[in-house]
């Protein structure tokens, strides 16, 4: 095909190109997976962009699975509130797995011994063959254990950081709000008092009037049970009965 003009040429253009994506669409339809082992190995790989983090990470689809149900259990435990609480229980969860990771790793490095090495030094007993060869596997592997050694460490120290930022980031937060229902709660009683409506919203508060009268009864029970003799206090027996 001769192409005289740009007017022609982008037609040509465009005409190859439907007829190129239409191919690959063929090509994708009469696809049956990956042909080679490495291939397959490949597709055994599981890429996700994480929700909370928005970075992209790769794993087996078994070991994400297992970190996804780690790092969850952990993450809820930690009971963040906000973009920051999270980023920092994120992280937290993040060098618990990096740490289990790295255990597993200088375990695996001695089983690997065992199974390379087994056997050679007393044959004859098998506990001191194991011993000789946990021995053997230290002094080959030496700098390796010692280069995980301060991986661990290194994960350690950010763990630590990490969950103390947190945590003081959560005591502000309880310390804020506990100070805030406190003023919620005298405002909403001196409202009341004069037999007026309170709405916590007018002042900023997030709270309810229901839970802002929840704060105060416990408050008032919890300064009973402080000014309360229990020297003499029996517990009585309380019978469930079943639904």
């Amino acid at each position: 095909m001769v192409v005289k003009n740009r007017q022609q040429a982008a037609r040509y253009l465009h005409m190859i190109s439907e007829k190129q994506l239409e191919a690959n669409r063929n090509n994708a339809l009469r696809s049956t997976g990956p042909k080679t082992e490495a291939g397959r190995n490949r597709s055994r790989l599981n890429a996700l962009r994480h929700g909370l983090t928005g970075q992209v990470t790769t794993m087996t689809d078994e070991d994400r699975a297992s970190h996804d149900e780690f790092s969850d259990a952990l993450i809820k435990d930690l009971a963040p509130e906000g973009a920051m609480e999270t980023q920092l229980a994120q992280r937290v969860a993040t060098d618990s797995w990096r740490l289990n990771r790295a255990s597993a790793i200088e375990e695996n490095l001695f089983a690997l011994g065992q199974l390379q090495n087994g056997g050679q030094a007393c044959p004859d007993v098998p506990q001191i063959d194991a011993a000789f060869t946990t021995a053997h596997v230290f002094t080959q592997e030496s700098k390796q254990l010692q280069l995980l050694t301060l991986y661990e460490q290194r994960i350690n120290r950010s763990l630590q950081k990490n969950l103390a930022m947190l945590q003081q980031l959560q005591a502000t937060r309880k310390a804020q709000h506990a100070a805030a229902m406190q003023e919620a709660a005298a405002l909403l009683k001196l409202s009341e008092m004069k037999g007026l409506e309170y709405l916590p919203t007018k002042d900023g508060f997030l709270f309810s009037t229901a839970q802002i009268h929840a704060a105060i009864d416990r408050d008032q029970r919890l300064r009973r049970a402080a000014t309360t003799d229990f020297s003499k206090f029996r517990p009585r027996n309380f019978h469930t009965q079943a639904a």
